[in-house]
């Protein structure tokens, strides 16, 4: 069975019983046979499907594809809970068949319960040990912390030796590879897919996505653009190509594709954040922080619609109000790394040190090799007047990543609290480590 994340499929208004197709247009095909096909689209399917299994020609192993056929086109449609509940269906009568635990392992791993995930595809593993449920099997582990990558590309190499023509196994691989910050590897992944299929907007995303992360902002734009000519309503592409567009100084057709997300989505955050941050470039900001609050008026509290609005705040100079968004991501257990570096950032341009010592505390307990948050702790020494100990913290930073050009500042913050040998000394070392 192919495997097909949720797809966002256009409503065909106006019907009428005239203008309906058929459902089964060929003498030569039947219900049953168009819906153990998997291969129409999943409006009919769900028709097809429904009108197969109130026949009683197939057998029991029949009807259990058929479920799994409707199950799929529903999770394609976005009807998750109505796929769960067909899935868990499939599991109640038939406990040992591999396409009901396969397909509670999708279900759980589309959203995010990987744990779970990777028990499903044990078990399915157990039954029947092919392709799918081994690359999900290795992915789930591997996103659920229960593996390392090395044995998770294992898992998912040993699914593309079973079934060569499984892509999804394939881009996975690229995907755990940026996840891991393995950038080149993850691009030539997603470049071995394009080789195998060169339609494949999931690798042309993939490629796009990478070359964003590496600042290559005029070549990525190629690429997802070759992403939504295969898919327009691709929602990741466009948001990654708004993104883009922000980063190439083109923030109007940047707030272009936020508004068609919002029009396709109106019930996700991304596309207002989209739209928000285009709009701050262009000088809006004010109109910026309304679409923000009309998108909590309609989705309710999300860390991060509160992140973005922290963001734009502590850029508009709005450092208190900054400070209480953010405070609320954390009070609300949520926060992820930008959060913490944005509280980070917001707390020392306030020169509240001893928030900034608490705040810095936390974020290295919980992210300890962070270039970033390592460097802020330096600047949280300096407003504590531990000169030598912040220099320590600086150069360990830089070991950690931190681009060099952060000493300019950093020797601003020295030479602001009176250390001006110290500066200079500084400033001479690491002119004589660059020669």
């Amino acid at each position: 069975m192919r495997l097909l994340f949720p797809l966002l499929m256009a409503a065909l208004a106006g019907a009428t019983a005239v203008d309906a197709k058929p459902l089964v247009s060929s003498s030569e095909e039947t219900l049953e046979s168009v819906c153990l096909s998997y291969a129409d689209q999943p409006e009919r399917l769900i028709e097809i499907c429904g009108a197969a299994l109130e026949a009683s020609g197939a057998t029991e192993a029949q009807r259990l594809r058929m479920q799994d056929s409707l199950a799929w086109a529903h999770q394609n449609l976005g009807n998750h809970e109505e796929a769960r509940r067909l899935f868990e269906a499939m599991y109640a009568a038939a406990p040992e068949s591999d396409l009901a635990l396969n397909g509670l392992g999708w279900s759980d791993f589309m959203r995010d319960d990987y744990a779970q995930a990777a028990v499903w595809f044990e078990k399915a593993m157990a039954v029947n040990p092919e392709a799918q449920a081994l690359a999900g099997l290795g992915s789930s582990l591997y996103r659920a912390g229960q593996a390392p990558i090395d044995q998770a590309v294992g898992y998912l190499d040993a699914a593309m030796a079973i079934s060569p023509d499984y892509l999804w196994a394939l881009r996975e691989k690229g995907w755990l590879f940026m996840e891991e910050g393995q950038l080149d590897l993850a691009q030539g992944v997603f470049e071995e897919v394009l080789g195998l299929s060169p339609d494949d907007e999931n690798a042309a995303y993939g490629i796009s996505y990478v070359l964003s992360d590496k600042g290559e902002w005029q070549a990525a734009l190629g690429f997802v653009n070759r992403a939504l000519q295969a898919d327009p309503s691709y929602l990741s592409a466009l948001s990654r190509r708004s993104l883009i567009l922000l980063n190439l100084g083109r923030p109007a057709q940047a707030m272009r594709d936020g508004e068609t997300i919002v029009a396709l989505l109106p019930d996700n955050s991304d596309g207002y954040v989209r739209v928000a941050r285009a709009q701050a470039q262009m000088g809006r900001t004010g109109d910026a922080f309304a679409t923000l609050e009309t998108a909590k008026d309609k989705l309710g509290y999300e860390a991060y619609l509160n992140y973005w609005r922290a963001s734009l705040l502590f850029d508009d100079g709005q450092n208190q109000a900054a400070l209480q968004a953010i405070t609320e991501v954390f009070e609300n257990g949520e926060a992820d790394y930008f959060d913490h570096e944005l509280r980070s950032q917001i707390l020392l341009t306030e020169e509240q040190y001893v928030e900034a010592r608490q705040a810095v505390n936390h974020s290295i307990s919980v992210f300890p090799d962070e270039e970033w948050l390592i460097y802020y702790d330096a600047l949280t020494l300096i407003g504590e007047k531990d000169f030598q100990a912040a220099e320590q913290r600086f150069d360990q930073a830089v070991d950690a990543g931190l681009p060099q050009e952060e000493l300019g500042f950093f020797l601003k913050q020295l030479v602001g609290a009176a250390q001006f040998v110290q500066a200079i000394q500084m400033r001479v070392r690491y002119s004589e480590n660059d020669g």
